[in-house]
């Protein structure tokens, strides 16, 4: 061990001894380096282990040295870091949606949908979810108000658009069961006709916003308050479609309160064939993925309801005749509202565009964790081709579309690849409606309320605000608030108070003008000394060229919903500083966020923060360390929001010890 730290200092004497001709020179340089390194300190402390997971495990620095690899290399010729360098130049995200609707970035994208490797996969992934998607969008145009073929040719044209131009690769467009009863409304309100003009008005908003990098700007609604919502559109659909799948008629404008009510005073009108083909789909959907998680539950469902139907002679209400082959397909441009109506329709047509990117956004940014893929997810893009979904189903006079989660995840479950099978989908459903819609009419009702019965329950339970409140108790007042809102006054009034609570829970505690002026999160930028933080030196070649500070990001003050503009900010300031060491380096030294000076903590500011360092560190390809954890809600926050620890994050920053909160962390 003498010898080789005798080695090591005379190589650091002469580093002219490391030539880029003579390569084996240089990295048996790197190994003496680690091998005096691991010996120097192992005389100094030893390692200690802790077994439970939710204890602490503690490495001194030899150890962190040992296991830590970030993704760069000091082993290279002189030739192969000018290579790097160029690659790293070149190796840039997708542009962000700009005039072209990012059209340049997806051409890799396009092209990948052909592989051989994958296109037997893609395509059986394809029908299969397109299999789903049929029922599906049926039930969602009866709960939203709409005749059946509106629901099929939405789903049929907008998926191409969404498919083809969205900010994530294995999305799903069609319409959602979250956003039909705001359909209802906007239905009840406006009337059917001007459905495409709301359609149309959401999807040239969301281009405008994706062209315009304002994808942050839909993430502004608190996650608490979108929770609220969904339970709210949950508790209504199931209160909603009770009385069809029971083969009971039920006055309109009735609240659900109201409608319970009229269903316990008319148990006698009840159809025991309606309800009991209800009952059989709902159950089929429920427990036929337990059997096999890839299973089209939903076309089996319906399919089987349908057939037992005419099989047995049951009487009960069908969906009745649709449209025929191409006919169903009409394009043009709606007529113009009357200029009275105008203020109203925009209104409505603000909130359905607000709850439709939120909704896709949230979507994304769920399905992104399910799994990784070449192209990384882009809020922005992804409501550029929201937007052109939208614009293309009101183009063909259909309703409002997202990007659904159920039929996404689904396709991740499938194997899918590439942006395949959202085009496969497509062409199902279009194939449905132009060649099977005789078969199609045949459905009973009650099949597709048993359907939405199904879809309701699962809303009922959403699991952000499970996580929500773990975060922060207080954000079950937003939750109540939207959702008793929604009960009480309508989904508008509902999502208005939400929000007004939601911001008001932020500011209770800010008494005075200069409390205020600090209740958002800033920013500051700096260095922080190389030996203050757990640093892998075995990278350097040269001692010289370790550096001797490091590039220190300090948060301050509360992490909530608001910090989305500033977190944004923050996260393209990181982008360029990584960008900026690939070139000019060939590597790039740990970057640090430091929490110290956060304040509270709310689960949607601090997922977005979460979210954002994973990607802009490329899972882990880059080193971003976040520092002063220790607060146990700034702790809670973290770990409720990347519980699998895939940002690398310590307690305190003392040199010689690491902190680790993760048996399953890889460092």
């Amino acid at each position: 061990m003498r010898a080789a730290l005798l080695l090591l200092q005379q190589q650091r004497s002469f580093p002219a001894a490391v030539t880029s001709s003579n390569r084996s020179v240089r990295v048996l340089s790197c190994a003496l380096k680690d091998l005096a390194l691991a010996s120097s300190y192992s005389e100094q402390r030893q390692v200690r282990y802790k077994s439970t997971k939710t204890t602490p495990k503690t490495f001194p620095l030899n150890r962190w040295t040992q296991r830590i690899a970030f993704k760069s290399t000091a082993t290279m010729s002189d030739s192969e870091d000018n290579d790097t360098k160029t690659t790293a130049a070149s190796a840039k995200k997708p542009a962000p949606a700009k005039l072209d609707f990012g059209v340049s970035s997806l051409v890799p994208e396009w092209k990948r949908m052909f592989s051989q490797d994958t296109l037997f996969t893609d395509i059986s992934a394809g029908i299969t979810v397109g299999c789903i998607a049929v029922p599906l969008s049926l039930a969602i145009a009866l709960a939203s108000g709409v005749p059946a073929e509106v629901g099929l040719v939405t789903a049929a044209v907008s998926g191409v658009a969404g498919g083809l131009m969205g900010g994530t690769t294995l999305a799903v467009t069609g319409p959602a069961a979250a956003i039909s009863l705001l359909v209802v409304s906007a239905v009840e309100q406006h009337g059917l006709e001007a459905l495409p003009i709301i359609t149309l008005g959401c999807g040239a908003l969301q281009v405008a916003s994706g062209v315009s990098n304002l994808g942050v700007a839909c993430k502004l609604v608190p996650v608490s308050v979108i929770a609220g919502f969904t339970t709210g559109v949950g508790t209504m659909i199931l209160t909603g479609q009770l009385p069809k799948a029971l083969g009971m008629a039920v006055p309109s404008g009735l609240n659900p309160i109201e409608v319970l009510s009229f269903v316990a005073q008319h148990t006698s009108q009840v159809n025991s064939s309606a309800a009991a083909l209800a009952v059989g789909t709902s159950a089929a959907m429920f427990y036929l993925p337990k059997l096999h998680p890839k299973m089209p539950s939903a076309l089996l469902a319906v399919g089987g309801a349908t057939l037992a139907t005419h099989t047995l002679g049951l009487d009960v209400t069908l969906l009745g005749s649709i449209p025929s082959g191409l006919e169903a397909f009409q394009i043009g441009i709606p007529s113009l509202p009357p200029m009275d109506a105008v203020p109203s329709l925009a209104a409505t047509t603000l909130l359905i565009y607000a709850m439709c990117s939120a909704e896709s956004l949230l979507s994304c940014a769920a399905l992104e964790k399910m799994k990784k893929t070449p192209y990384k997810y882009n809020p922005d893009q992804e409501l550029v081709g929201q937007g052109l979904a939208n614009l293309t189903a009101g183009m063909f006079f259909g309703m409002p579309v997202t990007s659904v989660i159920a039929r996404s995840s689904l396709n991740v479950r499938l194997g899918a690849s590439t942006r395949l099978p959202a085009l496969v989908q497509s062409g199902f459903v279009f194939s449905s409606v132009a060649l099977f819609s005789q078969s199609i009419s045949m459905i009973p009702m009650s099949a597709l309320s048993g359907v939405l019965i199904t879809t309701g329950i699962g809303m009922l339970n959403p699991a952000e605000f499970k996580h929500c409140y773990a975060v922060q108790k207080k954000d079950a007042l937003p939750f109540a608030a939207t959702f008793g809102g929604m009960l009480a006054f309508g989904l508008a009034e509902g999502i208005g108070i939400g929000c007004v609570s939601a911001v008001a829970l932020h500011y209770s505690d800010k008494l005075n003008l200069e409390i205020l002026k600090m209740s958002k999160m800033k920013y500051t930028t700096s260095t922080i000394p190389t030996e203050d933080i757990h640093f892998d030196i075995s990278q350097h070649v040269n001692a010289n060229t370790i550096p001797n500070r490091l590039p220190l990001y300090q948060l301050n003050g509360p992490i909530n919903f608001i910090s989305m503009f500033e977190i944004d900010r923050l996260m393209k300031e990181i982008q360029e500083n990584i960008e900026k060491q690939e070139i000019e380096i060939g590597r790039v030294d740990p970057i640090v966020v430091d929490l110290d000076g956060v304040t509270t903590v709310e689960f949607t500011g601090v997922e977005e923060l979460v979210n954002r360092l994973i990607e802009v560190g490329d899972h882990g390809k880059y080193p971003i360390q976040i520092i002063h954890c220790e607060d146990d809600a700034v702790r809670n926050a973290m770990d409720q929001c990347d519980p699998t620890h895939k940002l690398v994050r310590f307690s305190k920053t003392n040199p010689d010890e690491v902190e680790i909160h993760s048996e399953n962390n890889p460092f």
